[in-house]
């Protein structure tokens, strides 16, 4: 096999691995999401337990970008390639462990079953299923090299904030009319601090798979 082919195969292997942690990273934040609107504590814990896969596979894909570099030198695109990789395994798995922040703080409520018709709890299910629709479209988009899907990632962040925003003027007023609910408030604006996180944390991964693509960088402000 030509330096050239194990060269072109190692960074097939690469996609590979970046895109198998990725829908892993998505599969954590929909049974996040089962796990706060069912109260089911087993799955919480069992996402928690979950944490350890997701780092080491991005300390796997570290390793293969340090060899990458060390032994290939790549060079221009596939440099900015390897570097983008490096960047959006970060994200991934900070990802992993604010779906594990979050299901430690669902695990300490006790508010009875979920409901749509309270309005703080409707925008918690918006917002973390606007957050889980974010992360499927930026792994499209590092597929496809789509920039405009890019772009259009970073502006949805916008969108996220405000629902947060919206979300912590309901529970703030929900804990002055009633003390009993202090504590559990606390609890839910921890989880949505935290999927407000998870949304900056995939817009950081749209700006870097942008700066592979196109070699630019552009900070979206958060």
């Amino acid at each position: 096999m030509t330096p050239r082919k194990v060269y072109e195969d190692k960074l097939k292997e690469l996609n590979k691995n970046i895109m198998e942690m990725g829908q892993q990273t998505e599969e954590l934040i929909d049974k996040t999401i089962q796990a706060i609107i069912s109260h089911d504590d087993n799955l919480a814990n069992s996402i928690i337990e979950q944490d350890d896969i997701i780092d080491n596979m991005q300390i796997e894909i570290e390793k293969e970008c340090a060899m990458l570099i060390a032994h290939q030198q790549p060079v221009a695109g596939d440099l900015r390639f390897v570097i983008s990789v490096v960047k959006i395994v970060t994200d991934l798995e900070r990802i992993a462990d604010q779906c594990c922040d979050i299901c430690k703080y669902s695990i300490r409520l006790n508010d009875g079953t979920w409901t749509r018709d309270v309005n703080y709890k409707r925008h918690i299910e918006k917002m973390a299923l606007g957050a889980k629709a974010m992360l499927q479209e930026v792994l499209n988009a590092f597929i496809s090299k789509d920039t405009e899907a890019m772009k259009k990632i970073c502006k949805e962040d916008d969108e996220i904030d405000s629902i947060f925003l919206k979300i912590w003027e309901e529970i703030t007023s929900e804990m002055i009319a009633d003390k009993d609910f202090i504590q559990n408030g606390v609890h839910y604006i921890m989880i949505i601090k935290y999927l407000e996180r998870i949304a900056d944390h995939i817009t950081n991964i749209a700006e870097w798979i942008l700066y592979s693509s196109t070699g630019e960088y552009v900070i979206h402000q958060q």
